[in-house]
């Protein structure tokens, strides 16, 4: 089941949050290990191959998913911040000139973490292009799937 909340944002955002049954440490952890991101992220529609990441202020990261019919994509960026609760990063799709910024914040209360993530465009017409995409539906699987792998941590 799709536990992913859409929000309202500015007209170049998309805003997403999904809280998970885990403490922050685990859902950051889970967010930032190359082991587990290969377990999560791409949900059923994707397998990511290769998760690469130098978590630190300018370190990089890349994730290249694999699709059933054997196509490969890449995401990568840069990490601008890094804290307990919040990861701020670039991302890029592919070769595409575009980069948006996101923004992730961890919000913990009662041993349930509630995952805020902004993913500001550079225009409006550039987030509808990527909303056109199904991504919401692909992050929505994905986080089902993170929710998974939290459940066996």
């Amino acid at each position: 089941m799709n536990k992913l909340k859409l929000l309202p944002g500015a007209p170049n955002e998309i805003i997403m949050e999904r809280t998970f049954d885990a403490p922050r440490r685990l859902v950051l952890k889970a967010m930032t290990t190359p082991e587990l991101i290969k377990r999560w992220l791409g949900g059923v529609r994707a397998t990511v191959v290769i998760a690469e990441l130098d978590l630190r202020v300018g370190g990089r990261y890349r994730n290249v998913f694999r699709l059933p019919n054997g196509h490969e994509f890449t995401f990568s960026g840069v990490y601008r911040e890094i804290a307990d609760d919040r990861l701020v990063h670039t991302e890029r799709f592919d070769d595409h000139p575009a980069e948006s910024v996101v923004t992730i914040t961890f919000t913990e209360t009662a041993g349930k973490t509630t995952v805020h993530m902004v993913i500001a465009f550079e225009s409006q017409e550039v987030r509808d292009m990527v909303f056109g995409t199904g991504m919401a539906d692909g992050a929505g699987e994905s986080y089902d799937k993170l929710d998974e792998v939290l459940a066996g941590m």
